[in-house]
């Protein structure tokens, strides 16, 4: 009878969205709805003007429970749905510019195979906007004395550094995620992955080990991360790395950030390395190319798929910083400037933001923001929201800017 008890309580707790506590465990569903319209200018000659979902924090609905095991022991987990709440939908909505990819992606290429390979390109964009149902996390841990131990689909060192020193918190349209989008510049979660978290005091530790598992394209991931915290001061370091699964080292990240806190203010700002000579996008193409290109041609077709691949890869970095300044209980502004240069300067660019942040209440806020973008050379950066990809501007080196509102609600 106990036992039906406990179902029925943790069923009608889910149910309902409120929070199940039995005997040294618990259940929650909380979520995030979090909508608004945006403006973005340099997709083209007009402006585009669209209801969106997610600019500042990501729209979500999620589980997460803990249990006592015994003094020092808890078992832990958390799901999380990311979903789009202007359509309902679990997959976000086509970018401004459909699946057309910047023009240095196929530099060095001939016209006639850019022509064929274009739509297989533009196919894996769109396959890499689809998201599964529990997008944003899926994981289960033990607390123990001498650490956490976490198992599943979960952040990355790197990505989780970043957004702890981001002035906007990895959201806004002035972020310079933007960048890292399409294609991928910093990984933000790890499929099949083991993480161990230490947290005492100031000091934090994770140290992260992902397995490709035989996809094509994804192999062995290892990230660390270290970190303290002290009084208004806060300082983080961490390193990604992702073999592809010819074993050669691809993406790479290493991160620094730092923050500090003196009276309405923060300072806050970080530096980025990314470099992947050897992207995991090579062997998916060679692939793809070897089962479709016809015989007589496939040589010529693998040799520019390898330059695409080549292309696509990452050398450059970023400076990031901004300030927060509370100006009232229920106000806080952010203003922010990020700059990125490439070894390949058609994708240097540098990004300016603003938002304003007006608390309605402890659950729900309005935000405003706004970015500009200066798009050096060949570089096509389109603003970027949290979770949204809204594509390229329609020429190299055009410059592009975004204005948005939005409005943001927790349960």
């Amino acid at each position: 009878m106990k036992k039906q008890l406990s179902l029925l309580a943790l069923a009608a707790a889910a149910a309902c969205g409120a929070h199940a506590q039995q005997a040294g465990s618990s259940v929650s569903l909380y979520g995030i709805v979090d909508v608004g319209v945006v403006a973005i200018d340099g997709a083209s000659d007009k402006t585009h003007r669209f209801v969106s979902s997610g600019q500042q924090v990501g729209s979500r609905l999620g589980l997460r429970g803990t249990e006592e095991i015994s003094p020092g022991w808890k078992a832990m987990f958390t799901m999380e749905h990311q979903f789009y709440a202007d359509t309902g939908s679990q997959n976000q909505q086509t970018p401004i510019s459909g699946t057309n990819l910047p023009d240095w992606v196929f530099n060095g290429v001939p016209l006639t195979i850019k022509g064929a390979l274009a739509p297989t390109l533009g196919s894996t964009l769109n396959a890499s906007l689809e998201n599964r149902f529990w997008h944003r996390q899926a994981w289960v841990g033990l607390v123990t004395p001498v650490g956490g131990f976490v198992a599943g689909r979960q952040y990355s060192p790197a990505f989780a550094t970043y957004g702890r020193f981001d002035p906007h918190m990895a959201g806004n349209v002035g972020n310079p995620l933007t960048l890292f989008a399409a294609p991928t510049g910093i990984e933000v979660r790890i499929d099949n992955s083991v993480q161990w978290v230490v947290e005492q005091g100031g000091l934090r530790l994770n140290v992260m080990s992902g397995q490709g598992e035989g996809a094509i394209g994804n192999g062995r991931f290892t990230g660390i991360s270290a970190g303290y915290a002290t009084g208004n001061f806060d300082i983080g370091i961490a390193f990604n790395q992702r073999k592809n699964s010819d074993g050669q080292t691809a993406l790479e990240n290493t991160i620094i950030g730092a923050s500090y806190t003196f009276g309405p203010h923060k300072l806050t700002g970080l530096y980025l390395k990314v470099k992947d000579e050897n992207s995991v996008l090579g062997p998916q193409l060679r692939a793809s190319i070897g089962a479709s290109a016809p015989a007589p041609l496939r040589a010529s077709f693998l040799a520019a798929g390898a330059l695409i691949a080549k292309n696509l890869g990452w050398d450059g970095d970023l400076m990031y910083g901004g300030v927060h300044y509370q100006l009232s209980a229920s106000n806080k502004l952010v203003v922010s400037y990020g700059r990125y240069d490439d070894a390949n300067n058609a994708r240097d660019m540098a990004v300016a933001g603003i938002a304003l942040e007006h608390s309605l209440s402890k659950r729900t806020q309005v935000w405003l923001s706004g970015s500009r973008i200066n798009n050096k050379t060949g570089s096509q950066v389109l603003p970027f929201a949290q979770g949204l990809y809204y594509g390229i501007t329609d020429k190299p080196g055009r410059d592009s800017s975004a204005f948005s509102a939005n409005l943001v609600h927790r349960f």
